[in-house]
């Protein structure tokens, strides 16, 4: 548990991005396009994140931020205008996902690795364990994979951690959102 007063080394940020579902489907005739928790516009987000959230940051920290495609740009050039460096992105293959218009099935997230103002170096035993792809199947709306949160836990493992924008209790991360209890199920395979 982080202490008041105590900066955190890792963030992993999950913005509630301005999107809406996609239209009615026979599956689910009922449903509305709204999703279910409260989204920020871009600008929202940011100036959110800079009030409440990375004054707490160590001197020397990473971010790793949660994005789509359609907002990857936009979430590039905010962090850069704050003085970010991006390290690597990563792909979660989702193993499903949704066809927009009925064209191709969009199964995929990024996961972008950023660090302020020098890479903070990995555990020794952690280098070169992990790679850039995420393979784990997509549970409900907006819950990301566990095998991200436990490689990051690996790669920094006396880190202070802050997961923003949380919706679901880890051990060892300190949480910011307004849902920290909303997931709670296991996790199954691919």
């Amino acid at each position: 548990m982080v202490e008041i007063g105590e900066l955190i080394d890792v963030f992993v940020i999950d913005p509630p991005w301005a999107k809406k579902k996609g239209g009615k489907r026979k599956i689910r005739p009922n449903q509305g396009r709204n999703l279910a928790y409260k989204t920020m516009s871009t600008a929202e987000i940011f100036a959110l994140l800079d009030s409440e959230i990375f004054w707490q940051a160590a001197k020397t920290h990473g971010v790793f931020l949660w994005t789509i495609d359609e907002f990857l740009i936009a979430a590039e050039q905010e962090m850069e205008k704050r003085g970010y460096k991006r390290h690597a992105r990563f792909i979660w293959d989702k193993c499903n996902g949704v066809a927009p218009c009925f064209t191709v099935r969009y199964s995929h997230e990024y996961l972008i690795w950023y660090y302020k103002p020098k890479l903070t170096p990995v555990a020794d035993e952690q280098r070169g364990k992990f790679t850039t792809v995420i393979r784990e199947p997509a549970r409900q709306h907006s819950r990301k994979p566990d095998a991200a949160y436990k490689m990051i836990e690996a790669m920094f493992p006396n880190a202070t951690k802050l997961d923003v924008f949380s919706r679901e209790q880890r051990n060892g991360w300190e949480q910011f959102g307004d849902q920290p209890n909303h997931f709670k199920e296991e996790i199954n395979g691919c």
